[in-house]
């Protein structure tokens, strides 16, 4: 297993990035996620530049796909999607991060989701020659947004009705009516990605990966035995000043690697 961290916790500036990219590579992370509201005017040729003075990997890009609410959106997505595949080309990342939309699983018509796997299948046959995959991200509304992936049967379902297998899931806690345990139970063999989260109560109270209520070494043992040696990605670091998120947490993972 490898250790990274969200980038646009620091913000998505290129100070910010300037700030970020060296700080973290001096942590001793092994790569970075870049964001969207980043990418879309940054300088790649310097994102690559100092990824690699830094041996850092980038690990995955973060773009929003809507294949769900509407024609214009799902069109809009699969043009993203041909950016981003670009992008990810040129960066050498084989990751670009994917949302299905924004409904929800009990909410969605036989259309909705017939048009989401259209949208899926389509932009993995586009990332295969390239070597690039699509994590779905698991997302419930509490996550800031509704996802078809809100829970695991409706995640399972995506990954058997797209059936392509570069179409991975990029897990992040909780989902609906799901505890830790039960969700690592239904789509553990399939997690390539995590964006680790904990929190005391519930989300958004959010806290160190060693603080909250999820007993994170567990569930972390648990992807193991499911087959699990991707990335542990940390993405909302800012509940606590990010400098001393991003420190601590990698000091945590770099002592629960290693066990």
């Amino acid at each position: 297993m490898k250790t990274a961290f969200c980038t646009n916790a620091f913000g998505n500036t290129q100070v910010d990035q300037e700030r970020a990219i060296p700080f973290l590579a001096d942590l001793g992370y092994d790569g970075v996620e870049i964001w969207e509201q980043y990418l879309v005017h940054a300088d790649l040729s310097w994102v690559k530049e100092i990824t690699r003075e830094h041996h850092l990997e980038i690990v995955q890009i973060c773009p929003y796909f809507d294949f769900t609410t509407s024609d214009v959106t799902w069109n809009k997505s699969i043009k993203d999607a041909e950016t981003f595949i670009t992008l990810a080309t040129e960066l050498d990342c084989g990751y670009i991060r994917t949302y299905t939309g924004n409904v929800g699983s009990a909410d969605a018509t036989a259309n909705q989701w017939d048009a989401c796997v259209k949208g899926l299948q389509t932009i993995c046959e586009m990332g295969t020659p390239l070597g690039i995959s699509f994590p779905l991200e698991t997302h419930q509304v509490k996550h800031h947004g509704p996802n078809l992936t809100d829970t695991s049967p409706s995640t399972l379902k995506l990954l058997k009705d797209v059936g392509m297998e570069n179409l991975k899931v990029n897990l992040q806690t909780p989902l609906v009516g799901e505890t830790v345990e039960e969700t690592v139970r239904q789509l553990g063999e399939h997690v390539d990605h995590i964006h680790a989260h904990n929190w005391i109560g519930d989300w958004p109270n959010l806290t160190f990966l060693d603080s909250g209520d999820v007993a994170f070494e567990g569930f972390i043992s648990d992807l193991q035995k499911a087959g699990f040696d991707g990335y542990i990605s940390i993405e909302h670091g800012n509940h606590h000043p990010v400098q001393e998120t991003a420190t601590h947490e990698i000091e945590y993972l770099r002592r629960l690697i290693n066990r």
